[in-house]
């Protein structure tokens, strides 16, 4: 469920910053002024564009760091719990194997007594 959220989370930023960018290129485009003032805006249209993908990028390389850390977690926790359960099975099958020894043997010698 978190996980839906980060990605809706992530979705969302792209569209905001893609939007916006798209939003700033036809404004520019619809505007009446010079063409060095257009090119002076669409440079720093550019330039902030690239902060908040840098931004975004930062954003993205965290969660993938998060990710990773919850995995890893994750990861050990079932290697805990797949060990404690295959010493646990080890142990029942030796108290197995230990009882049929004992049962054997008692046999045995029962029905060497006879």
């Amino acid at each position: 469920m978190d996980n839906d959220r980060s990605n809706a989370g992530v979705g969302f930023l792209s569209g905001l910053v893609i939007g916006a960018f798209a939003g700033a290129v036809i404004a520019l485009m619809l505007a009446p002024q010079s063409g060095e003032e257009t090119r002076e805006l669409i440079l720093g249209k550019a330039q902030e564009a690239k902060g908040k993908a840098l931004d975004l990028a930062s954003d993205l390389r965290d969660l993938a760091g998060q990710l990773a850390d919850d995995l890893r977690k994750q990861a050990d926790e079932l290697a805990k719990r797949t060990r404690s359960a295959y010493e646990q099975t080890a142990k029942r099958a030796d108290s197995a194997v230990q009882a049929a020894r004992n049962a054997a043997k008692s046999k045995l010698d029962e029905m060497q007594a006879d």
